[in-house]
């Protein structure tokens, strides 16, 4: 099993490796930037499982690289911070961040922020993989976007859900999406013209039976 990946980035040096160490010590794969750019690029190029920002980067600040490793590479983020003050929580909150860190870091402390932060990022990177191959497929395929409303009427589920079934039908049995939408479109279709001819012959034999003999 691969090490979770974190990019840490703090222009403090000797937090810096010093939290990469701590990292490194508890089976974490770790990469460093000392800026906010140098994040945004390492992150691109290596797409880590998680970032912890420090929240004042001296060329753009945390939140502003955080931003943009979403928007680019979706990773998502923590943020670190000297100060505990209800402003550096507030923003951390509305860019999006799965934590946050003070300084001096105790790591026993932390290390559970960091472990759910790391299991929630793979939820969102999940959900957002999902939602790409969905739209794709509804954009690419009408026997798709059927299917998909049929298991959602059949089991009351949502879009995702029922795309997941899909999905996972087509992974086990090594055929695209397309091919098992399009089965599934079919048999209902099959299944649909069989009930509709049952009835119609049903119908004509009670209307015999109730005909009177003359």
């Amino acid at each position: 099993m691969s090490k979770p990946q974190i990019l840490l980035a703090d222009d403090d040096r000797v937090v810096r490796v010093t939290f990469a160490n701590s990292l490194r010590a508890r089976n974490f794969d770790v990469i460093e930037a000392d800026k906010g750019q140098k994040a945004v690029q390492m992150g691109c190029e290596h797409q880590p499982d998680l970032a912890i920002m420090y929240f004042r980067l001296p060329d753009i600040s945390g939140a502003e690289a955080a931003s943009q490793l979403q928007d680019q590479a979706n990773v998502s983020c923590i943020f670190l911070s000297a100060y505990a003050e209800q402003e550096f929580v507030e923003k951390a909150t509305q860019a999006g961040a799965l934590g946050y860190l003070i300084k001096p870091i105790d790591f026993d402390h932390v290390l559970p922020t960091i472990n759910s932060a790391l299991k929630r990022s793979e939820e969102i990177k999940h959900l957002k993989a999902t939602e790409t191959q969905l739209n794709t497929a509804m954009e690419q395929g009408r026997e798709t976007s059927i299917a998909i409303r049929i298991l959602m009427q059949e089991y009351h589920i949502t879009t995702e859900q029922a795309f997941d079934m899909i999905r996972g039908q087509a992974r086990s049995q090594r055929r695209k999406i397309a091919k098992v939408a399009n089965d599934l479109v079919q048999a209902v279709n099959n299944l649909n013209g069989f009930t509709t001819e049952m009835r119609e012959r049903n119908e004509d034999f009670l209307k015999q039976m109730k005909t009177p003999k003359s």
